[in-house]
């Protein structure tokens, strides 16, 4: 424990992670830095695979197969742990819209299972289909089971990440600056670094206590007694 910390600290520590976590997941797509290539079952002529990520909003990806049998595979940079992903859907033709994909990921022989996702009818434009995983998967795949009106290809104008190298955990020490510390007075005359070890202590016991927390809600009858135990 930090110098002179008390539970004070922790607390306003974890309002800085809270308050800051999501801006920073909010920056540019992930894509180029983390992917290290893509592959996908078909395409017909100039509708490949480098239209998933070229960013522009009148290209896409179309499949050249038959339905069912359709495909993107995401090969990741090591290290990476994906936060979300999307499918930027192609409203132009209704029949080219996936209705259901599932995602399967793992290493590229052991694939398993990850989620089925049924794409509302109304949806039009990026669709999260993962989220929140908490190790590396060397491969994603995600599979076209159906489209819409019974459609046989599918469009996609592109595929967008957010995710994070395992090792930084989505902190780094330059996140602790002063100018990002005036509204936490407690953390403001704190050294960087320590913040950082800090910070990364605290996200690793969420992740830890995120994995057990099911087993820990306290039974109504006694839930007080329980809950301050655990408290």
């Amino acid at each position: 424990v930090p110098r002179g910390w008390s539970y004070e600290h922790d607390m306003e520590l974890g309002r800085f992670l809270y308050d800051h976590r999501e801006s920073e997941l909010q920056r540019a797509d992930c894509s180029k830095e983390h992917l290290s290539s893509i592959e996908v079952s078909s395409h017909v002529e100039d509708c490949g695979v480098a239209r998933l990520t070229d960013n522009l909003t009148y290209t896409f990806w179309e499949s050249n197969g038959p339905p069912g049998q359709h495909w993107v595979r995401l090969n990741m940079k090591k290290g990476t742990i994906i936060k979300k992903l999307w499918l930027v859907l192609d409203g132009q033709l209704i029949s080219y819209i996936p209705r259901r994909v599932a995602v399967y990921g793992g290493a590229p022989n052991r694939l398993q299972h990850l989620r089925t996702v049924l794409i509302n009818e109304n949806s039009f434009q990026d669709i999260c289909i993962l989220r929140d995983m908490k190790t590396h998967l060397p491969v994603l795949e995600i599979r076209i089971l159906e489209c819409r009106d019974q459609g046989y290809n599918v469009r996609l104008r592109g595929i967008k990440i957010k995710s994070f190298w395992e090792w930084d955990l989505i902190l780094n020490a330059d996140m602790f600056q002063p100018a990002r510390l005036v509204r936490y007075p407690l953390l403001e005359r704190m050294d960087a670094d320590v913040l950082y070890r800090r910070a990364v202590l605290i996200q690793r016991f969420v992740q830890l206590l995120d994995g057990v927390l099911h087993y820990l809600i306290p039974l109504s009858e006694d839930s007080i007694g329980t809950f301050n135990a655990l408290r």
